[in-house]
């Protein structure tokens, strides 16, 4: 089944995290997504925002903390950190993205798309299960999260191209102190920057997974997006709140 290639970047976080959901919800083929946030920090769906980063230095910094609605760790987003998205329908895979109800699987299958195309730009990267890309001395380049449903399967992440590393630890360095054990916590990691250039990552990403053709968020996927914004991604009790209040329908 032929495939889409959005480079889709929003304007703001919410906007752009709505979107990622919006494309999941409205699959239909399979599709390729890159994407620069902001600044910013993005928690997995299930965790607790103040054991995950330090909201008092956020809130003065101004870096907005939000909650995707994927699972995984805590990410930083900002610049020179480019973000990649792989949606597949459950009956519409192309001849390089296949669906799979099985969560190593797709972490497996999609991470070795992303390695071909560092491979291309003549970067050395391997896969780390579970959910991680690290660089040939075992650093981690991007994490992944994904979501599996029995109409589609999401596998996302991000990729440390040339992005502020203090800052990143700064943001995204947990609490000592634990939560209560139902909230999952980050894993702490050493990190590294690949150094390849955006446009030539980009562009290599979008090869291995199948050439797809360029593409923008239709007019469904638009609304959706505006929607979720309005009743999630824009409320501080999504994005701040005890995930195990939420409704995530």
């Amino acid at each position: 089944m032929a495939g889409r290639f959005l480079d889709a970047t929003l304007g703001d976080p919410a906007g752009n995290l709505a979107l990622e959901e919006a494309l999941f919800r409205a699959a239909a083929s399979p599709l390729l997504r890159t994407w620069d946030n902001q600044t910013s920090v993005v928690l997995g769906r299930a965790q607790l925002a103040e054991a995950e980063t330090d909201l008092e230095y956020c809130d003065a910094a101004g870096i907005p903390v939000l909650r995707r609605f994927t699972a995984g760790g805590a990410v930083y987003n900002g610049p020179g950190n480019t973000n990649w998205t792989f949606v597949v329908p459950r009956n519409g895979s192309s001849e390089r993205l296949s669906y799979s109800s099985d969560a190593k699987e797709v972490f497996r299958s999609f991470a070795g798309v992303v390695v071909a195309a560092l491979r291309a730009c003549s970067f050395v990267a391997s896969f780390d299960p579970p959910n991680r890309i690290v660089d040939s001395s075992g650093r981690k380049i991007s994490g992944m999260a994904a979501y599996i449903s029995d109409r589609a399967a999401m596998c996302h992440g991000t990729m440390l191209l040339g992005a502020d590393l203090a800052l990143l630890r700064r943001v995204t360095t947990p609490a000592a102190k634990a939560p209560a054990r139902r909230y999952p916590r980050s894993r702490p990691a050493e990190v590294a920057n690949c150094g390849v250039g955006r446009d030539r990552f980009v562009e290599a990403l979008r090869s291995a997974s199948g050439g797809f053709e360029p593409s923008a968020p239709t007019a469904v996927e638009s609304a959706l997006a505006a929607r979720l914004v309005t009743e999630r991604y824009s409320r501080r009790e999504w994005n701040l709140g005890d995930p195990f209040s939420l409704d995530y329908r």
